[in-house]
């Protein structure tokens, strides 16, 4: 996929070259990342690839380490789900690699790639960054009703408008404003190892790191699932059902960028062989970041344990409706 970005810079790769070679220019791009707030001992970016709706694609190290590898030595690549982390031998390199590549489109797959820096070092924000919601919608998905499709719209319009409304004059990317997720049976949103419905009842998740974004977002979804309940009472009058007189359900919560500090899982990821408890602390820990909408994390920490041979089942659970009990196996040595 991301041959045509490397097609154009392979052509390009000599003046690259003599480009990071320049007298003086790593201490400009020293002091750049400095004033940024970046530490400059582990120049790693990480890499995703975006569709114009916001879903990741898959992507293949071999074709990241090509493109990427036109702006110098790459020491590791790793890929975690549908995220890639690169790290570079110089600072200089991964500078420029952010700075090219960063929102570049790939016109055939109408997708963007989205580039920012990574490492393990950052410290952890001191504030809250990240605003979640999560609206239980109450009503289980049947071919009558149709209520997923109702709340989605048409090929995702109710989605796109509520996101498009939020993008109104912005000039960042979709995917860095606003996140809407249908999600749990009946949803049609395929997750985990398996590619298979969440056990749990329907719910919809909104997530932002912009407060005034995540305030609309929320807004329009309320008035949305307003709708939706309202045609469903209309639905349930019209067939002598009783009406069910739903009101909103919502969690809403605050975070930082990570549940689990950057520092912890990576003590937990070099570890050879985890205690029990520390297994069932990542458990915990991934079950945390689903409910905050949080899956690029949760999915993080699965392929963390995926590696270390251990996988996880998602259940459903005996204490109330719609919830998910995890448990875990250790494959044989």
């Amino acid at each position: 996929m991301l041959f045509e970005a490397g097609t154009e810079l392979s052509s390009q790769k000599s003046k690259i070259g003599e480009l990071l070679e320049k007298p003086g220019l790593r201490e400009k791009v020293v002091t750049a990342l400095q004033n940024q707030g970046i530490p400059i001992d582990t120049p790693c970016l990480k890499l995703q690839v975006l569709s114009s709706s916001g879903s990741l694609f898959a992507i293949d190290s071999e074709d990241v380490r090509q493109v990427l590898g036109t702006f110098g030595e790459i020491t590791d690549l790793r890929v975690v789900e549908h995220t890639v982390l690169v790290l570079f031998k110089e600072v200089t390199s991964a500078y420029f690699a952010q700075k090219v590549l960063q929102n570049r489109h790939i016109p055939t797959y109408r997708a963007v790639i989205h580039v920012e820096w990574y490492t393990s070092q950052r410290p952890e924000p001191e504030a809250p960054t990240k605003y979640t919601c999560r609206f239980n919608i109450q009503i289980e998905n049947d071919k009558e009703f149709q209520v997923a499709r109702r709340l989605i719209g048409s090929k995702g319009s109710h989605m796109k408008k509520i996101v498009e409304k939020c993008l109104s004059g912005s000039e960042t990317q979709a995917h860095n404003i606003v996140k809407l997720r249908l999600r749990g049976k009946g949803s049609g949103f395929k997750e985990g190892p398996n590619k298979s419905e969440s056990e749990e009842a329907l719910h919809m998740c909104i997530s932002s790191r912009y407060h005034d974004k995540y305030l609309l977002a929320v807004s329009e979804v309320e008035k949305l699932i307003r709708r939706v309940y309202k045609e469903y009472s209309d639905f349930c009058i019209s067939r002598n059902l009783k009406d069910p007189k739903l009101k909103l359900k919502k969690i809403e919560n605050v975070s930082g960028k990570n549940i689990i500090s950057s520092k912890r899982l990576l003590e937990l990821e070099n570890c050879k062989n985890l205690a029990k408890h520390e297994i069932e602390e990542l458990i915990d820990i991934r079950n945390e970041a689903r409910r905050q909408c949080n899956f690029e994390e949760a999915d993080m920490i699965r392929e963390i344990l995926k590696k270390k041979g251990i996988s996880l089942i998602d259940e459903k659970g005996g204490r109330g409706k719609g919830r998910e009990v995890t448990t875990w196996k250790a494959s044989k040595a």
